[in-house]
């Protein structure tokens, strides 16, 4: 793969002067940065693959994905990596109390998941929202 990058580069250059545009973009060149791909998924505000520079730890992925929404169970965050997974608790990190951040490698795959009480505060309101229904069709049939 690193000999077709500069390959790439150059039929990037080409192809740019070629339609007469000044400048092009390609991720980590113009900053000296290697880049990454990482996967976030679970309870981020934008859940996806993003580029983190080599050697980004957890909350640096984590902070690319928007951080953890208030739903979120920070006790049992997954990192998955080949074929090693870690549970890792990010909430006593938090607080000065964790492990040290693990360091995410290539194609890591993050996963923030729900907090357990989460799901019995909807079977809560949908219940609470039925007793409300049939008490209201109680009421007007009654009259």
């Amino acid at each position: 793969m690193t000999r077709t990058l500069p390959l790439l580069l150059l039929l990037t250059a080409a192809t740019v002067s070629a339609t007469g545009m000044e400048s092009y973009y390609v991720p980590g060149v113009e900053t000296g940065e290697v880049l990454i791909n990482v996967h976030i998924w679970g309870e981020v505000r934008t859940p996806g693959t993003f580029q983190v520079p080599v050697g980004s730890d957890l909350v640096a992925a984590l902070s690319a994905a928007g951080g953890p929404v208030r739903t979120a169970d920070l006790d049992h965050v997954k990192v998955v990596q080949g074929e090693t997974e870690v549970e890792y608790n990010l909430a006593d990190f938090l607080e000065a109390e964790g492990e040290p951040l693990p360091v995410l490698g290539p194609g890591a795959t993050v996963y923030v998941p729900e907090r357990g009480f989460e799901g019995w505060k909807e079977v809560i309101d949908f219940g609470y929202k039925i007793l409300v229904a049939v008490n209201l069709v109680w009421v007007m049939t009654e009259r």
